[in-house]
């Protein structure tokens, strides 16, 4: 039995999307005053970000508090994440936008690996 035209474009889509994915790594800083619960609204903000742009989440770590050292923002210390995934390079801009809007989010660094 032949495949169907769709299942074939479903096919060939998940193979482009694949390969033109690149790997990224984020680190955020939160602000200290940020509650637990608006740190994971803004780590699933990012992840149905990234999920939702054929984008996949494949590691996220918390790495608690640090104190800066220079202040950032008139604080001294700050909870830091970093968040791995892979999404195409053009939505990049656009998550970053979002992070820059997001006011629990001091800093944030996004590199290509």
């Amino acid at each position: 039995m032949l495949p169907t035209i769709r299942q074939l474009v479903f096919f060939s889509r998940r193979i482009l999307v694949t390969e033109l994915t690149t790997n990224y790594e984020l680190i955020a800083i939160y602000s200290p005053e940020a509650s637990q619960t608006e740190t994971d609204e803004s780590l699933e903000i990012i992840n149905t970000y990234v999920s939702s742009n054929d984008g996949i989440v494949s590691e996220h770590d918390q790495w608690g508090m640090k104190r800066f050292a220079f202040p950032i923002k008139k604080f001294t210390e700050g909870n830091y994440s970093l968040i791995k995934f892979s999404i195409l390079s053009d939505k990049i801009n656009e998550l970053n936008r979002m992070l820059q809007m997001n006011e629990t989010i001091l800093r944030h660094l996004i590199v290509k690996v």
